[in-house]
């Protein structure tokens, strides 16, 4: 992973999101994540960056204790065997 500077180019801080440039420059004006637009450049903070992966990341799920797949835990829940 790439290292996270105090101010981020829009091409490191892509990398460090593992997006693509276009992406991110996307997200930036529809005010999805903040930036700042410096000319033709487009800024991202260190805080902006944490702010966005905070929000926009999903815990994994906690394993069933009795080892069952995905599909099983639901055919018992919905009672078919």
């Amino acid at each position: 992973m790439t290292q996270l500077h105090d101010v981020n180019t829009l091409e490191e801080a892509a990398a460090y999101l593992r997006l693509t440039p276009r992406k991110l420059r996307e997200l930036a004006r529809s005010k999805r994540i903040g930036s700042l637009k410096e000319g033709r450049s487009w800024l991202f903070t260190r805080e902006v960056i944490t702010t966005y992966l905070k929000g926009n990341t999903q815990e994994q799920a906690a394993p069933n204790p009795w080892g069952l797949t995905d599909a099983s835990a639901r055919r018992l829940r919905a009672g078919r065997r």
